[in-house]
Protein backbone atom coordinates (compact mmCIF):
# COMPACT_ATOMS: atom_id res chain seq x y z
CA UNK A 1 0.00 0.00 0.00
CA UNK A 2 1.44 3.62 -0.88
CA UNK A 3 0.03 6.54 0.88
CA UNK A 4 0.95 10.06 0.31
CA UNK A 5 0.90 12.86 2.25
CA UNK A 6 -0.35 16.25 1.49
CA UNK A 7 0.77 19.07 3.04
CA UNK A 8 -2.02 21.98 3.46
CA UNK A 9 -4.73 20.14 4.11
CA UNK A 10 -5.40 22.03 7.37
CA UNK A 11 -5.72 25.28 5.33
CA UNK A 12 -7.85 23.22 2.89
CA UNK A 13 -10.29 22.02 5.57
CA UNK A 14 -10.90 25.52 6.63
CA UNK A 15 -11.36 26.90 3.19
CA UNK A 16 -13.90 24.56 2.10
CA UNK A 17 -15.13 22.81 5.00
CA UNK A 18 -16.76 19.47 4.94
CA UNK A 19 -16.46 19.64 1.01
CA UNK A 20 -12.62 19.32 0.86
CA UNK A 21 -12.47 15.79 0.01
CA UNK A 22 -14.30 16.20 -3.31
CA UNK A 23 -11.07 18.42 -4.15
CA UNK A 24 -8.86 15.37 -3.64
CA UNK A 25 -11.30 12.86 -5.77
CA UNK A 26 -10.51 14.12 -9.06
CA UNK A 27 -6.33 13.86 -8.83
CA UNK A 28 -6.81 10.13 -7.28
CA UNK A 29 -8.96 9.54 -10.04
CA UNK A 30 -6.24 10.60 -12.14
CA UNK A 31 -3.73 8.83 -10.44
CA UNK A 32 -5.75 5.46 -10.12
CA UNK A 33 -6.27 5.28 -14.03
CA UNK A 34 -2.76 6.30 -14.59
CA UNK A 35 -1.40 3.18 -12.61
CA UNK A 36 -4.25 0.72 -13.96
CA UNK A 37 -3.33 2.24 -17.40
CA UNK A 38 0.58 1.71 -17.10
CA UNK A 39 0.08 -1.74 -15.18
CA UNK A 40 -1.92 -3.36 -17.98
CA UNK A 41 0.89 -2.46 -20.85
CA UNK A 42 2.60 -5.88 -21.54
CA UNK A 43 6.05 -6.49 -22.31
CA UNK A 44 7.30 -7.79 -25.83
CA UNK A 45 6.64 -11.80 -26.01
CA UNK A 46 9.53 -13.31 -25.92
CA UNK A 47 10.62 -14.48 -29.41
CA UNK A 48 10.97 -18.23 -28.40
CA UNK A 49 7.72 -18.45 -26.50
CA UNK A 50 4.93 -20.17 -28.50
CA UNK A 51 2.36 -19.56 -25.54
CA UNK A 52 -0.60 -17.35 -27.41
CA UNK A 53 -1.13 -14.01 -24.73
CA UNK A 54 -5.30 -14.04 -24.32
CA UNK A 55 -4.84 -10.32 -22.62
CA UNK A 56 -6.94 -11.14 -19.70
CA UNK A 57 -4.49 -9.90 -17.57
CA UNK A 58 -4.31 -6.42 -19.01
CA UNK A 59 -7.71 -6.27 -19.63
CA UNK A 60 -9.12 -6.97 -15.63
CA UNK A 61 -7.36 -4.20 -14.05
CA UNK A 62 -10.14 -2.42 -11.86
CA UNK A 63 -9.66 0.82 -9.77
CA UNK A 64 -11.77 1.88 -7.15
CA UNK A 65 -11.75 5.97 -5.72
CA UNK A 66 -13.89 6.21 -1.76
CA UNK A 67 -14.05 9.54 0.06
CA UNK A 68 -13.28 8.58 4.01
CA UNK A 69 -13.61 10.99 6.70
CA UNK A 70 -10.21 11.65 6.73
CA UNK A 71 -8.94 12.04 3.02
CA UNK A 72 -9.73 9.91 -0.18
CA UNK A 73 -8.67 6.32 -0.76
CA UNK A 74 -7.71 4.62 -4.44
CA UNK A 75 -7.13 1.83 -4.92
CA UNK A 76 -5.70 -0.39 -8.04
CA UNK A 77 -6.27 -4.30 -8.42
CA UNK A 78 -6.32 -7.52 -10.69
CA UNK A 79 -9.26 -9.87 -10.71
CA UNK A 80 -7.08 -12.37 -12.65
CA UNK A 81 -6.03 -14.99 -9.69
CA UNK A 82 -2.68 -15.08 -11.39
CA UNK A 83 -2.01 -11.29 -11.34
CA UNK A 84 0.43 -11.79 -8.12
CA UNK A 85 2.65 -14.06 -9.72
CA UNK A 86 3.23 -11.79 -12.35
CA UNK A 87 3.48 -8.08 -11.56
CA UNK A 88 3.53 -8.11 -7.39
CA UNK A 89 7.01 -6.91 -6.43
CA UNK A 90 6.01 -9.45 -3.34
CA UNK A 91 4.84 -12.23 -4.94
CA UNK A 92 6.07 -12.09 -8.37
CA UNK A 93 7.90 -15.38 -9.95
CA UNK A 94 11.07 -15.38 -11.35
CA UNK A 95 10.16 -16.83 -14.69
CA UNK A 96 8.92 -13.05 -15.12
CA UNK A 97 11.20 -11.32 -13.38
CA UNK A 98 13.14 -8.72 -15.79
CA UNK A 99 10.26 -9.25 -18.24
CA UNK A 100 7.28 -7.74 -16.47
CA UNK A 101 7.32 -4.89 -14.58
CA UNK A 102 6.01 -5.07 -11.12
CA UNK A 103 3.24 -2.99 -9.02
CA UNK A 104 6.25 -1.31 -7.10
CA UNK A 105 8.37 -0.46 -10.01
CA UNK A 106 4.78 1.58 -11.69
CA UNK A 107 4.27 3.29 -8.37
CA UNK A 108 8.05 4.30 -8.12
CA UNK A 109 7.68 6.00 -11.84
CA UNK A 110 4.38 7.51 -11.98
CA UNK A 111 4.97 8.89 -8.48
CA UNK A 112 5.94 12.34 -9.44
CA UNK A 113 2.95 12.68 -12.10
CA UNK A 114 0.88 11.53 -8.83
CA UNK A 115 2.17 13.73 -6.73
CA UNK A 116 1.67 16.94 -9.06
CA UNK A 117 -1.79 15.49 -9.98
CA UNK A 118 -2.68 16.53 -6.18
CA UNK A 119 -0.28 19.40 -5.82
CA UNK A 120 -2.34 20.98 -8.58
CA UNK A 121 -5.79 20.44 -7.45
CA UNK A 122 -4.89 21.72 -3.27
CA UNK A 123 -2.66 24.51 -4.87
CA UNK A 124 -6.13 25.58 -7.24
CA UNK A 125 -8.36 25.13 -3.94
CA UNK A 126 -6.51 27.29 -1.99
CA UNK A 127 -6.25 30.14 -4.24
Amino acid sequence: MVSIRIMGIPELQRKLGQNWTQVLHAPMQKSVLLVQRDMADYPSQRPVSSYVRTGTLGRTWTTEVTETGNGVQGKVGNRTEYAPLVQSERFQRPIFRGQWQTDDAVLERDMPRIERFFQDAVDGALR
